[in-house]
């Protein structure tokens, strides 16, 4: 009982992660200025970087994205030795961040992994993308067929592919 009502709380807050400005969930705002950068998706499944400092980013759909702290990083990552350390990490455009706490999810009677960040829940193509991304295969959490029909309510980001 107590995991299906931690899964709920989980989804919940990705389901109405602005809940606060009204009632109606909308897509949070970005924190930083839109990209106006060329994004390049060739990066993409990197985390990176740069030499001497501490931030840690993830390149997904072209943008660098900030992980937040290294709770965050150890839901969603195999292992620290997947950074790769690299001075040109400042080349690749910043974008939103990875919300804190997010997570890799997914049903129980559908194979689809998806990335939950940002109150939306980003469809993983396969496998083979799913390792390029360092993911876990350990950190991902089953949600019952009971409680999946959240899922469905939460927003669907772009397909993460390789």
């Amino acid at each position: 009982m107590h995991c299906r009502s931690t899964m709920i709380r989980v989804l919940l807050l990705a389901l109405c992660a602005c809940a606060v400005r009204g009632t109606e969930c909308e897509t949070p705002a970005p924190t930083k200025e839109p990209c106006h950068c060329a994004l390049s998706k060739n990066h993409d499944g990197q985390l990176l970087r740069a030499p001497g400092d501490a931030a840690v980013y993830l390149v997904l759909d072209g943008c660098r994205r900030h992980v937040p702290n290294p709770t965050t990083f150890n839901n969603l990552f195999r292992a620290w030795d997947c950074i790769k350390e690299t001075a040109f990490s400042d080349l690749i455009c910043l974008c939103d961040p990875i919300t804190n706490g997010a997570i890799l999810i997914k049903t129980v009677s559908n194979p689809t992994v998806y990335f939950l960040t940002n109150g939306r829940k980003w469809p993983i193509a396969n496998p083979v993308t799913f390792e390029t991304f360092c993911f876990d295969w350990g950190k991902i959490r089953i949600i019952p067929d009971n409680v999946a029909l959240a899922l469905h309510f939460v927003p669907t980001g772009p397909l993460i592919p390789i």
